[in-house]
């Protein structure tokens, strides 16, 4: 009799126990958008009691908004306590400009970067390198950079610098061709040193001229004969039984005839004429 009574009691104070203990517990807090990381001590608990105090502190780069911001968390029931930390990221400061330079910077806070550039007429020595702001200020250090030196501009076919060449120039400096006699100079005679090393624009070509075109069966009806230089035009005719195929008229340009020689495509009639001559000399040969 006294089973009946006290079990009931005693069972239901077991699971009002177990229901206490479920419903008092906190799952691992977390606060990221406060750039806040839990404490290394806590990072592999992911069950807290309630009761159980953790605390947290600033990511990487980051430092307290309010130095007197509490920066512990409390489980009470199922849920943590608000957390009065907040992060921001650090600065790194403002980088000064170098010798003959320049930081072109994205920002001056953590992870914001700054890439070196070089006035104009010098250049960077060495390989470029992006300087970060990291957590404990810029990393890297001053680029070097030195002045603009070209090395002797390219040689040209059929013609010559002015001037005996040197083993380097200066930013700006210039240099002048010249072709052999008889040929005609394309492009610019003159280039400079620019502010990447090289020699610009690109060196002028010699022209000495256009070929000859050979046409079968075609013939000139105007236009000088060769040789043929810049600026020289032919016009051709195709012989009786002939037609012509592009355009009669053709120039010599700097890179040769514009448009391309024309040919002479025979008539369909003096196609089908050779194809009997050559039946009958066949029928003769046998």
């Amino acid at each position: 009799m006294g089973c009946k009574v006290l079990c009931p009691r005693v069972a239901l104070l077991a699971y009002l126990m177990i229901c206490e203990h479920v419903r008092a517990e906190c799952t691992q807090p977390s606060f990221a958008s406060r750039n806040v990381i839990l404490s290394a001590n806590h990072l592999s608990t992911q069950i807290f009691l309630v009761g159980s105090t953790v605390t947290f502190e600033c990511m990487i780069g980051h430092k307290p908004v309010d130095l007197k911001a509490s920066r512990s968390v409390t489980c009470e029931g199922n849920q943590w306590t608000s957390l009065e930390l907040s992060c921001t990221r650090k600065s790194c400061g403002s980088l000064a400009d170098f010798l003959n330079g320049r930081y072109d910077m994205t920002g001056n806070l953590f992870g914001d970067t700054a890439k070196p550039v070089c006035d104009k007429g010098h250049m960077l020595a060495g390989k470029e390198t992006t300087r970060t702001c990291r957590d404990q200020g810029w990393d890297g250090r001053d680029p070097l950079c030195e002045s603009v030196k070209c090395s002797a501009p390219p040689a040209i076919e059929n013609g010559q610098l002015e001037d005996e060449p040197l083993e380097s120039y200066d930013y700006l400096e210039a240099v002048s061709y010249r072709c052999n006699k008889g040929l005609n100079l394309i492009g610019q005679s003159t280039l400079h040193c620019s502010e990447d090393g090289t020699f610009k624009p690109d060196p002028p070509k010699c022209f000495d001229g256009c070929p000859t075109p050979t046409i079968p069966n075609a013939k000139r009806i105007d236009g000088k004969s060769p040789p043929y230089k810049l600026g020289n035009f032919i016009v051709y005719k195709c012989e009786d039984g002939y037609k012509l195929e592009g355009v009669a008229s053709i120039s010599c340009r700097e890179n040769g005839w514009s448009p391309e020689p024309p040919r002479c495509i025979a008539a369909p009639w003096v196609v089908a004429l050779i194809v009997i001559v050559v039946i009958v000399l066949i029928g003769l040969g046998k």
